[in-house]
């Protein structure tokens, strides 16, 4: 194995093919100054889940959000050249600083679908990234396309200890493996930083498979964290992970959920922070879990999504005389977190202004983002998720477009719930709100499933929905089902082994048909109007072509061989269904400003002219087309 450390502008790149299970030191090229005993400041700013938004957009924030101080009034939100000037003040504050994003760069926003990662990498390279974690989106145009990106515009370390890249076949062709690093260490004015990249796979199942398409093979966190971690932490002051596995993996890596064992260590012992993403949350204030039994504490920091904020963590590390003793090593002593929102009321930083031109140009002349396809009729817009945990208004809708489109009349659909990626708010819905809501160039699959898969597709939902507060992981239409997450009824599942466990959760009471709960949400399976699933029986059903290769856990799917792709897009088959509903009265009227523009308010100077006059006859979409009816009833036994 080769070892080079190269200090370039107070940075220590650690570079070379690293063999998990090696043991190997790390030199610095210079001698650090004595701070032993002293208290240094540094200040980690950290972004995640970008997904594309580097230009502002204009989105509803939700309760939490507001609590964030996202409000509505400061719309548009987010845009690469509002953080880069919050990333310049902020660090301009702190002489010890470092930005880190915790990945899914790409995809969420049109400009993705068009340049392919190109504009978001050159971006925030300009703006000063200093680290990003591999996110699952990045390899959603192909493992190639992200080498692309990265080789020929990143200036930012790419990381991710937890993969492992396959070898070309032409043995003089560089690949992700050449670019890619598992951990890069920080001289920060005498203070040493140690990141490690932890990147995901629960929403890349295919990467398990030898051979598969990305040409990357996953690797236990656990072991990872042991090993980069014990390389690490006797050399570096502050060791940090990147991470995107997602908040119940950073926190199940925490020794507050294993047993103590010498032999065994806390995979997170000598871990002082978590940055995380994935799951779009927010951790205002961060979680402090204790790591050892020297006092030591792990703060995990979660800080959004959709280049909404900036989290800004400042933390205090008395540097210690011994890294490699945990009594006399290095420790965060305090620390104080805010989220910054990215709105309009900070200035766009000209220098990514100037970058993003040429891109905006070209957008705006390939897309018509401003094209108008319906008009929202509803006060608080229609949810692509519901308070009760079960099906919501928006994927009741999705799924029905998939069921009914012509050339597809499917007995029922089924699609995952994190495919919708956001609400439809209330006025006009344009081209680019509908690029919001479907980012993914996602096709419609015909499948043929038996009962018994079906069976299992909906168990694993249910499981899956279980683990994340009993809120449904799908949306469907045409079939109905009880997701009970919480059972110790739920049916034993044995493997080829004949080895069984009683799961916690699982599909009960499935009907094919409509209105099988006789328009009671609540209420009880009607099986005398609708049709109990028979195990033995085949069901033509509609699904996305992402579930349907295995993505987000699917296996039933993945494993059935029958698979008929319409390379229709979700988004198309939506369009044409809206052109299919009722159209806006003259009635419907939209408060207009004394400059013509759309006005919030509705006070005396404004004008009311209707959406047809506007707009032309769109449908008009209320809160009664595709309602929350308990298609999928979330329920504890």
């Amino acid at each position: 194995m080769r070892l080079l450390s190269i200090q370039k502008q107070g940075v220590i790149y650690v570079i070379g093919v690293l063999s998990l299970f090696m043991t190997f030191g790390c030199t610095q090229t210079r001698e650090k100054p004595n701070l032993v005993g002293q208290d240094m400041r540094l200040t980690l700013l950290h972004t995640s889940d970008i997904h594309s938004r580097i230009l502002p957009y204009t989105v509803t924030p939700n309760r939490f959000e507001r609590q964030d101080g996202l409000v509505i009034e400061n719309k548009p939100f987010g845009g690469i050249a509002r953080m880069a000037t919050v990333v310049e003040d902020e660090r301009r504050r702190s002489t010890r600083s470092l930005w880190l994003d915790s990945g899914d760069i790409f995809q969420g926003a049109p400009i993705f679908n068009l340049f392919h990662g190109e504009a978001e990498v050159r971006a925030l390279s300009r703006a000063g990234l200093d680290v990003s974690v591999l996110g699952n989106h990045e390899f959603d145009a192909g493992s190639r396309n992200l080498f692309n990106q990265l080789d020929n515009w990143s200036s930012y370390m790419p990381i991710a200890a937890n993969y492992l890249f396959d070898k070309p076949r032409n043995p003089d062709e560089r690949t992700l493996n050449d670019i890619v690093e598992p951990f890069v260490v920080y001289d920060l004015e005498g203070v040493s930083v140690g990141v490690i990249g932890m990147g995901n796979y629960s929403s890349m199942t295919g990467i398990f498979e030898g051979g598969n398409s990305l040409g990357i093979r996953p690797i236990n966190s656990t072991d990872v964290i042991r090993r980069y971690v014990g390389l690490l932490r006797p050399v570096v002051d502050v060791v940090v992970v990147v991470s995107h596995l997602g908040l119940d993996e950073d926190e199940g890596l925490s020794s507050d959920e294993l047993e103590t064992d010498i032999l065994n260590p806390f995979p997170l012992q000598g871990v002082d922070l978590i940055l995380g993403g994935h799951l779009h949350v927010v951790l205002d204030p961060p979680k402090v879990i204790p790591n050892d039994d020297q006092g030591h504490q792990t703060v995990v920091v979660h800080s959004g999504a959709f280049a909404k904020y900036v989290g800004r963590l400042d933390i205090v590390v008395r540097i210690g005389e011994d890294n490699n003793d945990p009594k006399k090593r290095s420790r965060i002593t305090a620390f104080t977190y805010e989220n910054l929102p990215i709105d309009s009321r900070i200035p766009e930083h000209p220098d990514l202004v100037e970058l993003l031109r040429p891109y905006t140009l070209r957008l705006n002349d390939t897309i018509n983002l401003d094209g108008v396809f319906a008009y929202i009729n509803t006060e608080d817009g229609i949810d692509r998720s519901h308070d009760s945990g079960g099906d919501s208004q928006l994927g009741n809708l999705v799924a029905r477009t998939m069921q009914t489109r012509a050339g597809v009349e499917a007995e029922f659909a089924l699609t995952n719930s994190l495919g919708i990626r956001t609400d439809f708010d209330p006025g006009i819905l344009t081209r680019e709100q509908m690029f919001n809501v479907f980012p993914f160039e996602n096709d419609i699959v015909i499948m043929y499933l038996s009962g018994t898969e079906v069976q299992a597709m909906l168990d694993f939902v249910s499981q899956r929905s279980s683990g994340r507060g009993c809120r449904t992981q799908a949306q469907v239409s045409g079939i109905w089902f009880d997701m009970v997450c919480d059972s110790e009824a739920c049916p034993k599942v044995c493997d080829s082994e004949n080895r069984c466990e009683a799961p916690r959760a699982c599909a009960k009471n499935i009907a094919l048909g409509e209105n099988c709960r006789n328009g009671n949400p609540n209420g009880s399976i009607d099986f005398a109007t609708c049709n109990a699933l028979e195990h033995n029986s085949v069901y033509r059903v509609a699904v996305n072509d992402y579930i349907a290769q295995g993505g987000s856990g699917f296996d039933v799917l993945e494993r059935n061989t029958f698979k008929q792709y319409t390379n229709i897009t979700i988004r198309d088959a939506f369009v044409q269904f809206l052109r299919t509903q009722k159209t806006c009265p003259e009635s419907i009227c939209v408060n207009m400003d004394s400059t013509g523009e759309a006005s919030d308010t509705e006070d005396g100077g404004n004008t009311c002219v209707s959406v047809q006059s506007l707009y032309g006859t769109i449908a008009c979409i209320d809160n009664t087309l595709e309602p929350h009816d308990g298609r999928i009833r979330a329920i504890f036994e």
